[in-house]
């Protein structure tokens, strides 16, 4: 009997390569830079087939031969380049059409499992669209979310258990390390890096923000090693994740109604809440302050990994001080190396930001630090906060209040309107919105929808990206003033360059 072989099913417009709508031309064929190199990497372990719904063809906008002639386009560039496609399956129907092949249906997965022989249980599906995920499931395979194409849409549709990923080379990387080391043995899983932090250990998780490397908030020696770990001041304060309200007990006894209000709109998520704090929590955790900075994520993750270590855990973001904060494991193994803490693998963080902190310490509720969470969605629960002031503390009272923070190696200039054209190949542009430039140098584009929330998930891996490739500088301008346009304005005026 012959062995079963295991797949990987790609989405094709939207995860190979750009989503241009309907597709009738091969002149509007786009292939994502990391798309060869990916699937090259990919075919040594795995046979491969693309999955393609045109309903196009269903809407009468495009033909079946100009959808297969697109295919062939694509498919002869891939050959061409070493990448074999298994088979291409199209299903040509509109969505209303409730066909047998159209997704989330398991019907070219068990068509393939039939014709070659193909395991699903042993087989993955990457795709921009919560569709391909349940096309996965239903087939008894894995689906993968990627962020490209419509992924950033799409995302709030996704259940929250569902791993993302920026791109799908960073996918590949998910699939090809399962069960591997991923050259760091400091990997582990939930209930291992429990038992690591009962015992003093730090442990680097993702949340639904960043990746934040965290300690038992009771345990001062481990908390230490944090700051040790990331080159921190001691007077910029960590923020304590808890698992549930009865947590929320042991760091404060001041929960007034503004707080009750906020917690029931928006925990587990990215707030932060800063609250008078109890004397057992240690003043490392405060940075001295008689306030103690409390959020619950709603990373499923980061919930099991509190709830199994049984008490609240400090955590910054998993970078060194000052730098670009990690959105993925590898980004956290990049600055922090390989030693002196384990990690938990858990794809891209949804949001992209870190948390907005909220100080409720004050008589009008005061925002330290815009993030995850849109001031105006705030302001619907508790009515207008105070924007403009910061207290004044001897220490700071939450993360993010440097005016230097999450910077790139290489240098970053924020401006108001990017120029029509960048003629210097040694400069990075990142774009927002509809705005096109003609670049000679390399472009990452936050969002192509003018949606704040895609470019927040997208802003720290996109700067990450540039910053490796060399450049002299990275020019970026600012989103509208509003929702989550705010947090990005912040991360980009922090990290923009000083010098």
């Amino acid at each position: 009997m012959p062995i079963p072989k295991k797949a990987v099913f790609l989405d094709r417009d939207g995860t190979i390569i750009q989503d241009s709508g309907y597709i009738g031309t091969t002149d509007k064929v786009e292939m994502f830079n990391n798309t060869i190199e990916t699937l090259l990497r990919l075919q040594k372990e795995y046979e491969l087939f693309i999955v393609t719904n045109q309903s196009g063809i269903g809407k009468g906008l495009i033909t079946e031969e100009e959808a297969e002639n697109v295919n062939n386009y694509i498919d002869k560039i891939l050959k061409d380049s070493g990448v074999n496609i298994k088979e291409w399956y199209t299903c040509p129907h509109k969505t209303e059409d409730n066909c047998k092949c159209k997704k989330p249906q398991p019907f070219f997965i068990e068509k393939a499992a039939k014709d070659f022989g193909i395991d699903p249980a042993a087989s993955w599906v990457i795709g921009d669209h919560p569709h391909d995920v349940d096309f996965a499931a239903n087939a008894g395979a894995k689906g993968l979310y990627v962020l490209t194409g419509h992924g950033g849409k799409h995302l709030k549709e996704l259940p929250a258990d569902v791993e993302i990923f920026h791109n799908i080379s960073e996918a590949a990387d998910r699939i090809l390390s399962k069960n591997k080391t991923k050259g760091n043995n400091n990997y582990c899983n939930i209930k291992d890096g429990a038992e690591y932090l009962k015992n003093g250990g730090l442990v680097a998780f993702p949340t639904e923000t960043v990746y934040g490397l965290g300690a038992d908030v009771f345990c001062p020696d481990a908390v230490e090693n944090i700051f040790a770990l990331k080159k921190r001041p001691h007077f910029d304060p960590l923020i304590s994740h808890i698992s549930s309200i009865n947590m929320l007990q042991m760091l404060t006894d001041t929960v007034d109604e503004r707080a009750q209000k906020l917690i029931k709109a928006f925990w587990p998520g990215p707030l932060t809440l800063v609250f008078p704090k109890k004397e057992s929590v240690p003043d490392i955790v405060t940075g001295g302050n008689p306030t103690v900075a409390v959020r619950m994520p709603s990373h499923p993750t980061a919930l099991a990994l509190i709830e199994k270590a049984n008490t609240p855990i400090a955590a910054p973001s998993a970078n060194s001080f000052g730098k670009t904060s990690p959105t993925t494991s590898k980004h956290v193994i990049e600055q922090l190396g390989t030693e002196g803490y384990k990690i938990i693998e858990g794809g891209a963080c949804r949001v992209g930001v870190e948390s907005t902190v909220l100080s409720l310490v004050h008589k009008t509720p005061m925002l330290l630090r815009p993030g995850g969470l849109a001031v105006e969605e705030i302001e619907k629960i508790i009515g207008k906060i105070d924007t403009a002031n910061k207290p004044q503390l001897k220490n700071l009272e939450s993360p993010g209040l440097l005016a230097s923070h999450y910077a790139p190696s290489t240098p970053l200039y924020l401006i108001d309107a990017l120029p029509k054209d960048n003629g210097n190949p040694k400069t990075g542009i990142i774009l927002f919105g509809e705005q096109k430039i003609k670049s000679d140098g390399p472009v990452e584009a936050l969002s192509t929808t003018n949606d704040p929330e895609e470019a927040a998930a997208n802003l720290y891996a996109a700067m990450r990206r540039l910053d490796k490739l060399g450049l002299e500088k990275i020019i970026a301008y600012k989103l509208p003033d509003k929702g989550l346009g705010l947090a990005v304005n912040d991360r980009l005026k922090k990290a923009a360059y000083k010098g």
